[in-house]
């Protein structure tokens, strides 16, 4: 099982996406939690953007799950497709 050299490059995107879509989810049911336990009104603190209410933060948690489903269905397509040309 070779794998040309145009393939190889989209494994690692791959990788990173279901990472990434991974993290996005514990974080999705982080707010969750935060949403049964404190209300509307909660703040959720992110790592590098600070602080956000609790809707700014399922959008750019619903909006990074979405990016990162894109970049994973993408890198699929792509490596199937690097693998007919050879």
């Amino acid at each position: 099982m070779a794998r040309s050299s145009s393939q190889i490059p989209w494994l690692p995107l791959f990788g990173i996406a279901c990472y990434g879509f991974g993290v996005l989810s514990v974080t999705a049911d982080e707010l969750y939690g935060i949403a049964l336990s404190y209300g509307n009104t909660a703040v959720y603190f992110f790592p590098v953007i600070g602080g956000r209410g609790l809707w700014d933060a399922w959008i750019l948690v619903f909006g990074g799950l979405a990016i990162c489903f894109f970049i994973a269905v993408f890198s699929i397509i792509m490596h199937q497709r690097s693998g007919t040309r050879d």
